[in-house]
Parts: C-alpha cells; structure tokens; sequence
C-alpha cells in the first residue's frame, strides 16, 4: 500500500533534517485539503483536525469525535484522539507531551503544493501556541517538499503503469490517424481510451490530450478543433492521463509525408535530434544536489546552440498533482522565488519537455524522469525516434 511507504519516509525525512513534529492541520478536507495530507490520509475528515508526525515514527490524530471511527478505519494512526469543546486545548496538550524542538508546518511563499495549511488554521495554531515556547519553535515546508517530491518505489510504479497504457494509445493512434483526421478526432480517441482504462485527464478534460496539427495549429490550452492533419504536417500529442490518484505527462510527435515525400524535412529532423539530444545529455549528467536552475541552464545552452531559442522552463515535478511543485526547473525568476534555486533529491520524479517550431508545426518531446544516486532513469520507455505517418 503506497501510504504506509509515505509513512516510513515521513520519519527518515524528520530524522534527517532534524524536525521533532511535523503538524497538518485541515477541516473539511471534501472540499479544501492540504495537498500534503493527501498523500497520507485516505479517508476525508469534517471538523477541524490536527495530525502529528515525528521522527520515531509516531502518528496522532486529533479529530471531532464523530470523525474518530473513520480515522480509525485507516488502521494507520498510533493514536487517535477525539474531542468537543476542547480542541485548542487538546491541541496544546498533544504538542507538549511531544515537546518537539521544532514544528514544521506546510507553508510556502512559491510553492502551491507545499502551501496547505490555510491562512485561518495557521492563526488558530498561533494563538493556541501564543505564552509558550513552540510559538518560536515554528518552521515553514521543511519536511513536506522532500516528503512529497521523494516518490516512494509504489508511486512511480503507479505512474509507471499510466504511462505504458499512453504509450498503448499511441501505437493504436499510428494505425489510426491519416491525412483528414482533426485534431478532435484524436482528443475524442484518447479521452475514449481513457474512460476505457479507468483514466481521467492530468488536467481539464475538455483539452486533455491537446493535439496539433502542422504550424497553423492553435498551441493554447484550448480544446481540439477541426483542424485536419494535412500532407507535411507535423503531428503532436501532449498527453497526461491520472489514475489511482498519480499524474503522467509526456508528449509525442509524428511527421505526415507528402505524396511521394520519402525522408524526413531536414528541418523537422533536426528539431527532434536536438531535443533528443538535449534530454539524453541532461538525463545522464544531472545528480542529486543539482539546482533546478542549473538543470535548465545545461539544456537551453544546448538549445540555443542548435538553433533554439528558448522560452519556457525545462520541466517539472509530477507526483499526485500534474505539477507537483517542491522544485521547478527553470531560470531565476521573482515571481518563481527560490523554486529554481531548490536542489533536486534522490527519487524525484520530473519531467524533461522541450519544443521547437518549425515550418511544419511544433516538435516536442517530453519525458518522465526518477533521479537516482547515478543520474536521471526514464520512468517508462523514451521516444528515441521520430514517427512518421504516410500521406
């Protein structure tokens, strides 16, 4: 059960940097949930609650008593304690017998998926915690961004799984599509296989794949249109599909010969080796401890040497959410923070995406990337060449 893996690493993470209680607090978690209290929470909860991990191993809970039972359910929790009138001072109870030296709550100022702790809980622990010493004793996403950006063997075979069944639909889609085929077409394929699967889309349904065709295409988040696939096309998937609560992302390319057209246009060809080459290189020489700014820096020089200019980031983190934040690679930027400057971890899982526009419509490529001790490894298997579909 993936869960009881995030509980083993919630204890080595604290042991490690030396935090003695990491607190999540929610309350009506059907509608507005930590992000990090999904990961080990199975089950939602109605009242206000508070969760107490420490670096032992210890897991508490404290709950409305109506929640209790369901809590209980779980079978995870040491101790689960329900309350009534008392929550603040149950709350100030539980925090003194533990006596932590610090208390690392889910703060951030960049990052939304390490920001859940809402603004009112956060002045209702400062309150509770106004006369003693815990309220000095406070630090803010320490713990969840290696707890939730470490994915645990069970979450990336879960992904794994998502991305061998995209990989599925693409080698159907290469028997299927042809010269007329609308980008819709192809959407109402895939959203059909993903219903099929027991998938939903990484994000909104109505453009979950988007499909281009050729230079004419519309890149926006928008839904596919009637667009046709036409001789000399380029044909591009960017597809992410969620299952068993994990996101994938990746993106795939075609090209679409012309009547008679025996090679690949040099120009396409060179877009798709370049971004070949580019995640290649970067897989093979990023390392734990890289920065992710550091990591966009080694593709857009590439990038921009092939011919490339090069205005997006070079990918992100993928976990539970499609964008799973804890890092971001990308260049420095203010509104982005110190997310560029955070260093990559053993078992993150990122993506590499790059693009290139061409005469002929866009080249992209994206891959699912697990850091390791050695280097990055393909989650599942890398598109090493360029398709091609006959006019």
């Amino acid at each position: 059960m993936v869960v009881m893996d995030k509980y083993a690493q919630v204890a080595q993470v604290l042991k490690e940097k030396n935090i003695g209680l990491w607190l999540l607090m929610g309350r009506e978690t059907v509608d507005i949930c930590d992000p990090g209290l999904r990961l080990l929470l199975p089950s939602n909860i109605m009242g206000v609650s508070a969760f107490f991990f420490t670096p032992e191993g210890g897991k508490k809970a404290l709950v409305r008593r109506q929640d209790v039972s369901g809590v209980e359910a779980n079978g995870v929790f040491d101790r689960v304690v329900g309350y009534g009138d008392d929550f603040d001072d149950l709350l100030q109870q539980m925090i003194a017998e533990i006596d932590p030296n610090v208390i690392d709550i889910n703060v951030d100022l960049y990052d939304a998926m390490t920001d859940g702790l809402t603004t009112g809980l956060y002045l209702r622990l400062m309150q509770d915690l106004k006369g003693t010493p815990y309220a000095e004793r406070i630090s803010y996403g320490q713990a969840i961004r290696s707890i939730r950006g470490r994915k645990c063997a069970g979450e990336i075979e879960l992904q794994r799984q998502v991305l061998k069944l995209l990989n599925q639909v693409c080698a159907e889609l290469q028997e299927k599509v042809h010269v007329g085929t609308t980008e819709e077409d192809v959407y109402d394929y895939c959203q059909a296989f993903m219903k099929e699967h027991g998938m939903v889309g990484s994000w909104e349904n109505s453009c979950c794949p988007l499909v281009h065709a050729g230079a004419r295409s519309n890149q926006g988040l928008v839904h596919p249109g009637k667009n046709p696939i036409r001789p000399g096309d380029t044909f591009h998937l960017s597809f992410g599909a969620k299952r068993n609560g994990y996101a994938t992302d990746f993106q795939r390319t075609w090209y679409v010969f012309a009547e008679g057209e025996k090679e690949v246009p040099q120009e396409v060809q060179h877009a798709f080796d370049t971004i070949r080459n580019v995640i290649e290189t970067v897989r093979t020489t990023i390392r734990p401890g890289i920065e992710g700014r550091q990591v966009d820096e080694i593709a857009r020089r590439m990038m921009e040497k092939a011919g490339f200019a090069y205005s997006r980031g070079s990918g992100h983190a993928v976990g539970m959410a499609l964008h799973d934040g804890c890092f971001q690679l990308c260049p420095d930027s203010r509104v982005l923070g110190d997310l560029p400057a955070r260093k990559l971890e053993t078992d993150n899982v990122f993506t590499l995406e790059f693009f290139c526009d061409t005469s002929h419509g866009v080249v992209a490529m994206e891959e699912m990337i697990r850091l390791t001790e050695n280097g990055g490894e393909y989650v599942y298997l890398p598109q090493t060449e360029l398709w091609t579909i006959n006019g």
